[in-house]
């Protein structure tokens, strides 16, 4: 007779609720990216509205969480959703029209993904082990290279080499597509989340690479600027939510989209409780 431990049927439970978890919110997040490019799309890529649309949430929910003294790298998430979608607004080197052009300079958008690696490795460096130390240094400075390819090679005839090692911020994109994302969500949860978002976004390099008509489609929907920014909606909106559920209908709602302040939220990136929400 094979013996049954408790513990284990418990943990493998557990497992199931953290990767539907984790799932489920990357498949929300996925979905208000794809809601607020068909809008772009039906509004105009040049349109105000669609302007509107992309930057004024973001914007109210960053100030949100500064008055409600949110987590501090959530804050920073915020802030480098909105540069990297300014980063495209003023260095347009995707466009619609051919793809991607070589003449606009690429090194400061780079700038921001390196950002974007130094916020991952922050958020889980100082509990971890050795070897996620060391990756999370190669990987930052694998940032740092392509920033530096992306202002030497750029549109030269190293270009290729600075192709090749752009797969580190395109792995750094979706990376903080997750954070955006998993916000006061379990340490486990989010480990599930951002290994699943982090091969989705190699996938989505290699996708990239191979197709101009993509990229044109993309830029014409202003993807590269909805991409970081929708995923922190899903974040904001559902971390509020837990905190404020057990109270009344009305209060649930305003708590929710932050009119109401919420000032007994865990003031951390991760939620402190390993339970399910």
């Amino acid at each position: 007779m094979v013996k049954i431990n408790r513990e284990e049927i418990n943990r493998e439970e557990i497992n199931r609720e953290e990767i539907y978890q984790a799932v489920s919110l990357l498949m929300l997040s996925n979905f208000m990216v794809g809601t607020v490019m068909s809008l772009v799309y039906y509004l105009g890529k040049e349109s105000v509205y669609s302007s509107l649309l992309i930057y004024a949430p973001i914007s109210l929910i960053s100030a949100v969480l500064i008055r409600d003294n949110y987590s501090k790298p959530y804050l920073f998430s915020n802030v480098l959703a909105i540069a990297h979608g300014i980063a495209h607004l003023v260095y347009p080197f995707l466009n619609e029209h051919i793809g991607v052009n070589k003449e606009i300079d690429v090194w400061q958008d780079q700038i921001v993904h390196l950002l974007q690696s130094v916020l991952f490795a922050s958020l889980f460096f100082n509990n971890s082990g050795f070897k996620f130390k060391i990756l999370s240094i190669l990987f930052v400075l694998a940032n740092v290279l392509n920033v530096l390819l992306g202002y030497f090679c750029w549109g030269q005839t190293c270009h290729n080499l600075y192709v090749w090692i752009s797969l580190s911020p395109a792995l750094a994109s979706g990376l903080h597509f997750a954070t955006g994302t998993l916000f006061q969500q379990t340490r486990d949860v989010a480990k599930v989340g951002f290994l699943i978002q982090g091969t989705s976004s190699i996938i989505t390099f290699f996708l990239f690479k191979s197709s101009d008509d993509m990229l044109k489609l993309f830029a014409l929907c202003r993807f590269f600027e909805v991409y970081f920014i929708a995923s922190h909606y899903i974040g904001f909106f559902y971390g509020r939510y837990q905190k404020s559920r057990q109270k009344k209908c009305v209060p649930l709602i305003l708590e929710t989209l932050g009119i109401y302040p919420n000032s007994d939220h865990n003031k951390q990136y991760f939620a402190i409780a390993n339970k399910s929400c």
